[in-house]
């Protein structure tokens, strides 16, 4: 009997080892890459917060303002182990730079929850352990990142001119002048017991809500005058705050257009299996603002703000029915304590979406030119406001030179006038020489004529 138990628990163990550790392999494929854009951990106030917050003083923000927290980094440590165990079957357990890169914003917290991350997915093994103590648990692994100015993929807006006009576009828009209209009661309540002046009423709002959130999280005790609007009354305005960013197809282009069509080449590289196509997981380490963005770029977005560690994850597999195509699906884990939710993009037939169909739905939204399309306005601007400038630049001058050079003309043609008509015969006289007649004349000058000579 004991021999039969045995038998059954190796069978179990031996199907278990079989068993992927992806959930979705089983039904939508085997793994051949994956893009995944996750938000940075817990953090501290980013900045000196309201007038009449009790708690702006830095003193109170050990870690400095915007910093990430213990607790930030202990919940993308626990991140990064999720993501080992869920790609252990697909991603290496040792380090290479051949499999996995990391694109994180310049932001510290960003980067630093970047390094948390990586720690709980590739803790060292084998010859990477690098020394007795810190060497058995962590390996330093490489964060790529670029200037705010530089970065156009997970950075928009400061370095996006056009998108910030027509951001502002949206802000003056009938739409949300109704939505402040409607919410005036609140952002005057705000005003009163903040001293913010409000005068951008929807963002004011987030980032009041936001400082209260990490408040609360830190155990501080708010004011007794945030009792009647956090946190529903601001969540509220909050929400509107992460749709507005992307509340229209060029927003979305101008917000999220690059890192789509870097997840739609990357993927592409895979299916071709190039030369650059040893790559398994790209990953981005960035905001919630950016988050929300490329889930409301997809029309997958609840409305719902992305909390610390929220991750989208983006599958290329081998279809199941037919191991030459390829299907996305795509993942949006907003919670430590549920799994992620299998997304169906809009277009796509269904969650496993084919992958010539997933470009054909994301196209609308690549951008060919960044720098194009971010100053088009601006560059043609530019060339009217130059060329206008230069036509009246020429029209000044040719008439400043008509100017000057009109009396310079007038007198020129005065003195040959002079000469010419206003000279007085001084005599004559008749002679005949070889038999021709010929007449002898000599002119003379007057005097004013012979002065004007004289001074030229």
């Amino acid at each position: 009997m004991w021999k039969l138990a045995l038998s059954l628990l190796l069978f179990l163990s031996h199907r278990h080892i079989c068993l992927s550790s992806d959930p979705l392999a089983d039904e939508y494929g085997e793994l051949v890459f994956v893009s995944l854009l996750y938000r940075h951990g817990d953090r501290a106030i980013t900045g000196e917060s309201y007038p009449t917050d009790p708690y702006k003083n830095e003193t109170y923000w050990s870690v400095g303002y915007g910093q990430l927290t213990n607790e930030g980094k202990k919940r993308h440590f626990e991140l990064g182990k999720w993501l080992r165990n869920r790609y252990q079957d697909f991603l290496p357990a040792i380090y290479s730079p051949d499999d996995i890169y990391i694109h994180s914003t310049s932001v510290d917290r960003a980067i630093m929850s970047a390094g948390s991350n990586l720690a709980g997915l590739y803790p060292p093994v084998g010859n990477q352990t690098w020394n007795a103590d810190l060497g058995k648990l962590w390996q330093p692994i490489p964060i790529h990142s670029l200037s705010p100015l530089e970065d156009n993929v997970l950075t928009y807006g400061d370095n996006c001119p056009r998108y910030r006009r027509e951001f502002l576009k949206v802000l003056n828009s009938t739409e949300v002048r109704k939505f402040n209209k409607k919410h005036e009661e609140l952002y005057s309540y705000i005003k009163k017991h903040t001293g913010m002046k409000m005068k951008n009423q929807i963002y004011d709002v987030q980032f009041l809500y936001d400082v209260l959130l990490v408040e609360t999280q830190y155990n501080y005790t708010l004011p007794n005058w945030t009792n009647s609007v956090y946190p529903e009354k601001l969540m509220e305005v909050s929400r509107k705050s992460f749709e507005l960013q992307t509340h229209n197809s060029l927003l979305k282009k101008l917000c999220v257009g690059m890192l789509i069509k870097e997840i739609v080449i990357n993927m592409n590289i895979k299916r071709n299996s190039t030369i650059k196509s040893s790559k398994k997981l790209w990953m981005y380490s960035a905001h919630d603002s950016n988050v929300a963005a490329l889930l409301n770029a997809l029309n997958v977005y609840n409305n719902e703000l992305p909390p610390y560690a929220a991750t989208v994850l983006f599958e290329l597999r081998k279809n199941q029915t037919n191991s030459s195509s390829y299907v996305v699906t795509v993942s949006y884990k907003n919670s430590s304590t549920h799994d992620p939710y299998l997304l169906h993009i809009p277009g796509c037939d269904s969650v496993a979406c084919e992958l010539d169909q997933f470009i054909d739905v994301v196209k609308p939204n690549f951008i060919d030119n960044w720098h194009e399309e971010c100053h088009k306005e601006i560059t043609s601007n530019k060339r009217l406001w130059f060329y206008g400038v230069t036509i009246v630049f020429l029209l000044f001058v040719f008439i400043i030179f008509f100017v000057v050079n009109r009396k310079a003309f007038l007198c020129y043609c005065g003195r040959d006038y002079q000469k010419l008509y206003h000279a007085v015969p001084r005599d004559e006289t008749d002679y005949e020489q070889d038999g021709k007649s010929r007449v002898a004349v000599s002119y003379r000058m007057n005097s004013e004529s012979a002065a004007t000579t004289s001074d030229v």
